[in-house]
């Protein structure tokens, strides 16, 4: 008996919005081995272009919530505007129960704490559903 491999299609797409080009891909590498598709952007301009429905089915977006050209909470509420179901993991050092209460009206929205490890990172995805 085989196991089937999904293909490119099957496996669920995760946006990372990182500004630190090795954070950027090394999660990127880190959501791949766990079988997820990673697509990236590094600055706001690239997130919202990458979340517009018609660019491809994302399943959530991994976002450092300090990237250049928007602060965080503007651009959760721009990611909403477009896809207001779309889940949002928000990667920060900041600390996270001042931003649980910042963004507590968000649904479909949880917090990794940076840095993070490959176990941690799961853990969140799973708690989105992923």
């Amino acid at each position: 008996m085989s196991v089937t491999q999904p293909n490119e299609t099957q496996r669920p797409t995760i946006l990372v919005v990182e500004d630190e080009p090795i954070v950027r891909m090394v999660t990127v590498a880190m959501l791949e081995d766990m079988g997820f598709r990673a697509t990236e952007a590094a600055n706001a301009a690239a997130v919202l272009a990458k979340v517009d429905p018609g660019e491809g089915a994302l399943e959530a977006v991994l976002l450092d919530i300090n990237i250049p050209g928007a602060r965080g909470r503007d651009m959760v509420d721009e990611i909403r505007a477009v896809r207001p179901n779309l889940p949002v993991l928000i990667a920060s050092g900041a600390d996270t129960e001042e931003l649980r209460q910042r963004f507590i009206q968000h649904g479909q929205l949880d917090f990794l704490p940076k840095p993070y490890a490959n176990a941690e990172l799961r853990q969140a995805l799973e708690r989105l559903g992923l």
